[in-house]
């Protein structure tokens, strides 16, 4: 006979899959369900040990218990394999259209999902109480005591980090841009993934880069072939995101972050992490960066608050580790900190706990959005089409097959949408049948634009 915990551990899971229990709804606490199921204390942990154990529970420190599902591996959609080699990244994106519909191409959040009221409340208190260092040049650091409370709310979620460490920069990028300047110079190769965001290869490209992409699985890296690279290329970084990868939300395991970083170590290779997705996990525990795993300063760790709080404020950091005097010093000659008193109102939003309930509540947002979104497009989409299964972020990938989707792109920029194309996503002639689009809006505020688009695709599949 099956032990009780276990017993009950199935009895909720069959629940949740039957949606008695949605996701993102809070558990009773350990005394109510033991009581509730008349099992002693013991059991009810045991219980919740197994849920957790099998993906069906997260934890929240000073919260409780939350439902949620396992993580779907992205096994709907095709990686290409490819054999890598050193490229040219491309050095311009197409010009944006004045007028055009931006919300399925900018991976954000919708305005009315970021708390515009309280972080003006606390904007307007820091002009309004204005000290002598407000006016001052500003540390190279950035202010002490933003990078006190981020260590504060990241050590709440299992990363150790010292504010001694940490640079304030004018966002994440500005933070992936100091890294790179610190260990390359114009010529030298990176490696990225590939899909690799677009920005990032904009940025490669402006640093006059060159790029050798590695294959994705749905597992994480081809670490085989990234080892091969390192080993036969003259390699000055690797530019990576472990978490909620844009474009294809996926991440890599505990097992593939330890071994990066024990990787980096070996062969004396920095990592740049752009970690600018890492706390929007839709199972409400963030998933811990390379950086946790880096005992030999090898990994500059570079995230923001753009994509959590509000693109506009452009307050990120780095934890530099063995190249924190360098990544310091080019801050302060030549990017330069962001504003004092945006700092300290995102210092107080973070230590006020506000931050924190934000995220819960956010997160819960845009796993119901994708949701929403993978839902429908699957309903209007023809058969063939693939649609990743993100598990953070707000980042759609799609497989559209036979479909043009640079022509998809300037049929739609006609129509008053933007979209991006998944040829935009590479430095190689590859995803000319993929796009990204962008759920942090409400499925039905986007709506109109996905039916443009649908009906573009069913279109032409009726040609093919």
């Amino acid at each position: 006979m099956a032990r009780k915990f276990i017993t009950l551990s199935e009895q909720v899971i069959t629940e949740i899959n039957a949606g008695e229990r949605q996701v993102g709804e809070k558990m009773t606490s350990l005394r109510i369900f033991a009581k509730q199921h008349g099992v002693s204390m013991s059991t009810a942990i045991r219980t919740y040990e197994e849920l957790q154990d099998n993906g069906f529970l997260a934890s929240q420190e000073k919260s409780g218990f939350y439902i949620c599902k396992p993580i779907a591996k992205n096994s709907d959609i095709d990686f290409a394999t490819f054999t890598s080699e050193v490229k040219s990244p491309k050095s311009a994106l197409r010009p944006s259209v004045v007028g055009l519909n931006t919300m399925l191409s900018t991976v954000q959040v919708a305005p009315e999902l970021m708390p515009i009221n309280r972080l003006t409340k606390f904007i307007k208190q820091a002009f309004d109480s204005p000290q002598y260092h407000h006016f001052h040049y500003p540390s190279a650091m950035g202010l002490m005591s933003l990078r006190e409370n981020l260590t504060k709310h990241f050590k709440q979620k299992g990363l150790a980090l010292n504010p001694d460490n940490l640079v304030v920069t004018g966002g994440c990028i500005q933070a992936v841009m100091a890294g790179l300047q610190a260990v390359t110079k114009a010529g030298d190769c990176v490696v990225v993934p590939s899909p690799c965001y677009q920005g990032l290869l904009q940025l490669l490209a402006t640093l006059q880069l060159k790029v050798i992409e590695i294959p994705t699985t749905p597992e994480g890296l081809d670490l085989e072939a990234l080892e091969q690279v390192v080993t036969t290329q003259r390699v000055s970084a690797c530019l990576l995101t472990a978490n909620h990868q844009n474009p294809t939300g996926h991440s890599l395991s505990v097992q593939q972050k330890a071994w990066l970083a024990d990787f980096a170590a070996q062969y004396q290779v920095a990592i740049i992490e752009d970690d600018v997705f890492g706390e929007l996990s839709h199972n409400h525990t963030m998933p811990l960066p390379i950086k946790a795993w880096d005992k030999a300063g090898y990994v500059i760790w570079c995230s923001s608050v753009s994509k959590t709080l509000a693109p506009g404020l452009q307050v990120g950091w780095c934890e530099a580790g063995r190249y924190q005097s360098q990544v310091a010093a080019l801050m302060q000659a030549f990017h330069g900190m962001p504003n004092q008193c945006l700092q300290m109102a995102v210092s107080r939003f973070i230590e006020t706990g506000h931050y924190q309930r934000h995220l819960r509540t956010l997160n819960r947002t845009l796993a119901a959005h994708c949701f929403a979104y993978q839902s429908y497009l699957k309903s209007r989409l023809p058969k063939g089409c693939k649609i990743s299964s993100p598990q953070g972020g707000m980042a759609l990938w799609l497989k559209l097959p036979n479909i043009d989707c640079d022509a998809l792109a300037l049929r739609l920029a006609e129509l008053g949408v933007e979209i991006r194309q998944g040829s935009l996503f590479t430095s190689r002639e590859l995803y000319q049948d993929h796009l990204r689009i962008n759920c942090g809006w409400p499925l039905g505020v986007a709506k109109p634009w996905l039916d443009k688009l649908c009906d573009w695709v069913l279109h032409n599949c009726a040609k093919l």
